[in-house]
């Protein structure tokens, strides 16, 4: 059974689902612990992309917004992202690249960075959703 979105959560943020692909475990885990202290839905983290990506082709209608590494173990995240385009899942890259060294039709998508703080991560969370404060 999904969750559903439910009540406000803690610190005033709807229970949006966030999908989470990054393969670094600590990283993975910071980010996770962030978003649960936030009051989202975290779904994941996914540490592998075929993961990730069979679960947005079976599961995507549980999906409120996927926060994407860019790259996966050498393998990059870019047809994932197209994936999610495609199913109109808003999403938003996390990585420590800059956005030169992106395939250059994902350029103009947003780019947290690693060095983010949970102002930053909220905000972007909500201008992909949609959601104004």
């Amino acid at each position: 059974m999904a969750p559903d979105k439910g009540p406000v959560a803690p610190k005033g943020h709807t229970r949006l689902r966030v999908m989470v692909l990054e393969d670094e475990p600590l990283a993975a885990m910071a980010l996770d612990d962030m978003l649960v202290d936030l009051g989202f839905i975290t779904l994941g983290p996914f540490m592998e992309l075929d993961d990730a990506t069979d679960f947005v082709r079976d599961h995507a209608a549980e999906i409120d917004v996927a926060i994407l590494d860019v790259n996966i173990h050498g393998d990059l995240s870019f047809d994932l992202a197209a994936l999610l385009h495609q199913r109109n899942i808003p999403f938003f890259f996390c990585s420590g690249y800059s956005k030169e060294a992106f395939d250059p039709r994902w350029r103009r998508w947003p780019n947290l960075g690693k060095q983010y703080s949970e102002a930053r991560l909220t905000a972007m969370i909500e201008e992909a959703c949609g959601v104004r404060a």
